[in-house]
C-alpha cells in the first residue's frame, strides 16, 4: 500500500542541485546540437566557449550535490519495493553520478588534448593536465559522445522509473524530489 506521507523527502538543497543540474544538462544537449549544426566558425567557438563553462557548472553542482548527499542520506525507498528494484534505484543513481562526472571531465581532456591549453572558468584557472596530442583528442572526442549518450539512456530510465512510480505504482518516490507544492 503506498503510503501518502511526504516526510521522506529530499530537502531543498538536495532538489536545487538535481534540477540545476537538470536544466544545464538540457542546455548542454541542446548547446551540442547547435555547435554541430553551426557554419560559421565564429559563432561555433562562441557556442563550444560557452558549452565548456556550462560544461565545468556542471560538474561543479555534480560535486556540491554529492557532498551534500555525503553528509545528508537519501530519503529511503518505500518498504513496498522488492529487494531487486532497490537495487535497480541504487545501481541507476551509481551510473548517473558516474555519467554526470565522466562527461564535463572528458570534454575537458577533449579540449586540453585539442590543445586549448588551461581553461579559465570564471575566477578558476584550471590548468592542462594532458599534453595536446590528436590520439588523446580523438579518444576522448569519442568517449565525451559515448558517455553522452549512455548519459541519454540512463536519463530515459530515470525519468520512466520515476513516471512508473507516480502512475502506476502510486508511491510518492517521484515526489521526493518535487517541490511541496507540486
Amino acid at each position: 500500500m503506498a503510503s501518502n506521507q511526504l516526510t521522506h523527502r529530499y530537502g531543498g538543497v538536495a532538489q536545487f542541485f538535481h534540477w540545476s543540474v537538470v536544466g544545464l544538462l538540457i542546455f548542454q544537449y541542446i548547446w551540442a546540437w547547435r555547435i554541430e549544426e553551426t557554419e560559421s566558425i565564429r559563432l561555433r567557438l562562441e557556442l563550444v566557449s560557452q558549452h565548456k563553462t556550462i560544461g565545468m557548472l556542471v560538474l561543479a553542482f555534480a560535486l556540491c550535490r554529492l557532498i551534500w548527499r555525503f553528509f545528508h542520506a537519501p530519503p529511503p525507498l518505500p518498504d513496498a519495493l522488492s529487494q531487486w528494484e532497490k537495487w535497480a534505484a541504487k545501481l541507476g543513481h551509481l551510473a548517473l553520478y558516474g555519467l554526470i562526472f565522466l562527461l564535463p571531465i572528458s570534454g575537458w581532456f577533449f579540449s586540453q588534448a585539442a590543445g586549448y591549453g588551461d581553461y579559465w572558468w570564471g575566477p578558476v584557472s584550471i590548468p592542462s593536465v594532458i599534453e595536446p596530442s590528436v590520439a588523446a583528442e580523438e579518444f576522448f572526442y569519442e568517449f565525451h559522445e559515448i558517455v553522452g549518450m549512455l548519459l541519454l539512456v540512463v536519463v530515459a530510465v530515470h525519468v520512466l522509473a520515476a513516471l512508473r512510480h507516480h502512475f502506476i505504482l502510486k508511491d510518492d518516490v517521484l515526489k521526493r524530489m518535487l517541490p511541496k507544492w507540486f
